[in-house]
């Protein structure tokens, strides 16, 4: 529980001290928001809001969990995954941004690297880690065995898993905030199941978030359609 305090500790407080810089670089770079001609005219008032707040998030997450994990097969899968998501997000906004438009990577591409980053989830589940091609159904105590149908599975799983987030994502804070208390309830899952390394890097992700979420706040109230307290876009998730 410690070390979990402590990661989740370290992630906010990167995240807090190394966003004000980071907008501020944005803002100079002219690397805003891009809001669809369609999307409701309350929308419109975010153009030119700084993005890609996914770089700052991760980098709080990864320095933490990379310097308290003990690089177990299940947890260091969950982190390349998130990372991999982060990064076609990522690349997903660098689009938006460089063609100065709100569509950024096609739909196709995005499909063929999701597909891919299961696969790799795949493999890492079943040969490092060791886990069964097998669901557990905990209410009424069976277990589903998928066997060839796994892959299917994990790739559903992460499909609509980023599509969620990807769906709460672009009102101010809404995504943070989401993935916050739904990570907090993983930590007492993990803990539950003496699964102690994931709990590290829930805590991580928690941690990352509540300090995004600082900076996506309004001082007085809240509006969807301006920019937060230091004038952040959420960031756009491939992923978690």
């Amino acid at each position: 529980m410690g070390e979990v305090l402590i990661a989740g500790t370290a992630s906010l407080l990167i995240c807090i001290f190394l966003s004000p810089k980071f907008i501020a670089f944005l803002r100079r770079r002219e690397f805003g928001q891009q809001i669809r001609e369609e999307g409701p005219q309350e929308h419109h008032a975010k153009a030119g809001t700084p993005t890609m707040g996914g770089i700052i998030i991760f980098t709080a997450i990864a320095v933490p969990f990379l310097l308290l994990t003990e690089f177990s097969a299940r947890a260091v899968g969950v982190f390349a995954v998130a990372m991999a998501c982060a990064l076609l997000g990522f690349a997903d906004d660098y689009m938006k941004v460089a063609r100065r438009r709100s569509l950024g990577l096609r739909g196709r591409t995005k499909l063929v690297v999701t597909v891919l980053i299961a696969v790799g989830l795949w493999l890492v589940a079943t040969e490092w880690a060791g886990l069964p091609d097998t669901v557990n159904l905990r209410i009424v105590d069976a277990a589903v065995d998928l066997g060839i149908l796994y892959p299917l599975f994990i790739y559903f799983v992460l499909a609509g898993t980023t599509s969620a987030v990807n769906l709460t994502d672009g009102l101010d804070g809404l995504a943070a905030g989401c993935a916050a208390i739904v990570l907090l309830a993983y930590i007492a899952i993990t803990f539950t199941t003496r699964q102690t390394d994931l709990a590290l890097v829930a805590g991580c992700l928690v941690g990352a978030c509540v300090g995004f979420l600082w900076f996506n706040s309004f001082p007085q109230g809240s509006s969807w359609g301006t920019p937060g307290r230091w004038g952040w876009a959420e960031p756009s998730p491939g992923s978690p």
